[in-house]
């Protein structure tokens, strides 16, 4: 059943490598690099091992996998 909501699509996947030194970032707001999307995000959380990631510019929420964050772009 369709009511008319349109569900977020994920941030698109690269073909790359993780970094050789994940960055684990500790701070609500702290700028990191996700790899595995290539886009800059603000950190908002851990859960479960993922990491919880905001666009800059404010948006819906993404997760990704702690190997994949970084404090460069890669």
């Amino acid at each position: 059943m369709n009511n008319g909501a349109i569900a977020p699509a994920a941030p698109p996947v690269r073909r790359v490598a993780p970094p050789s030194r994940p960055y684990r970032p500790s701070t609500v707001g702290e700028r990191v690099f996700d790899v595995r999307s290539g886009r800059w995000a603000a950190f908002m959380e851990w859960q479960h091992g993922r990491a919880f990631l905001r666009p800059l510019g404010g948006g819906i929420e993404w997760e990704t996998e702690a190997r994949w964050i970084s404090n460069t772009e890669q």
